[in-house]
């Protein structure tokens, strides 16, 4: 009897802790400064503090709302998807709960794709939106002739791939995506870690969601300005990537949407607040008090 008791208490603690690692909170916020409100989505797995530089430049006159997602940096994943739909949603009810006008929506990669949808759909709310290297159909701009069609087994299969890696390889692995990513070598260890301490099946399915989505006739609805910063930092390895090949592919994906300004890095990996974050911030600084 005390045997069995035992068993069933290490079965409840298992379970106990199991359940507190998962949570129903969409994303973590921190809040700074005073002002119109800019409210800054991270990229895939990685935390808010990508956006360190930027609130520190921003919150001296805006009030800064700063998300790290569920399931990403070591923020607990929530208990099911679909994901970025929730993610999306709950964003937009954030800004409606608080009554935020005005709002300046800043979105980096998969960020930047949630602040796209949202622009699509708020029709009140917003008044800029600025996309740090997002695409509205990233699967066209590897394969043109990509279909939208999200398929659980892509993103069960990817699953299976991040659980057959230690947590050792896992760590390795995403080193190697940060020096693909950024160019600034003092930051990869950070990025890294912030991937290492991310829910592989938040990984998954957010990464397999978004890659089958495609929302390009969706911006056509979006009726305030949006910014588009795209990444472009030459490398010998690929003589055809030019900055006018970037901006050609960003130009194809944006098209419907007539509210958008696109403009290329000169040289910068996908992180561009890392690698070229006085670029960046001078961009958006015009961008925001042009209107």
């Amino acid at each position: 009897m005390k045997k069995a008791i035992l068993v069933f208490t290490l079965i409840l603690n298992v379970a106990i802790s199991a359940y507190a690692s998962v949570s129903n909170e969409p994303f973590k916020v921190q809040v700074s400064g005073k002002g119109q409100p800019m409210l800054f989505i991270p990229g895939a797995t990685c935390s808010g503090e990508e956006w360190q530089s930027a609130v520190a430049h921003y919150n001296k006159k805006f009030e800064c709302h700063v998300f790290t997602l569920a399931g990403y940096a070591g923020v607990p994943p929530m208990i099911e998807g679909p994901y970025l739909s929730k993610f999306k949603l709950a964003l937009m009810d954030y800004i409606k709960t608080r009554k935020l006008k005005n709002v300046i929506l800043v979105g980096h990669s998969i960020g930047g794709f949630l602040a796209l949808n949202i622009a699509a759909e708020m029709k009140d709310g917003l008044s800029q939106v600025v996309v740090i290297d997002a695409m509205p159909f990233y699967a066209a701009a590897i394969n043109p002739a990509a279909q939208r069609s999200f398929k659980e087994s892509q993103a069960i299969k990817l699953l299976a791939q991040y659980n057959e890696m230690s947590d050792a390889k896992l760590k390795a692995y995403q080193l190697n995506v940060a020096k693909s990513l950024c160019a600034d070598s003092t930051r990869w260890e950070t990025i890294a870690t912030w991937g290492a301490q991310s829910d592989r099946k938040t990984m998954a399915y957010t990464f397999t969601e978004m890659m089958s989505d495609d929302i390009q006739d969706k911006i056509a609805s979006i009726n305030v300005p949006v910014l588009v910063l795209a990444a472009f930092k030459k490398s010998p390895k690929y003589i055809g990537f030019t900055r006018s090949y970037v901006s050609g592919v960003f130009q194809k994906q944006y098209a419907k949407c007539k509210t958008c300004t696109i403009q290329v890095s000169n040289d910068a990996r996908h992180f561009i607040m890392f690698d070229e974050p006085l670029w960046m911030l001078n961009q958006m600084d015009n961008f925001i008090t042009k209107l």
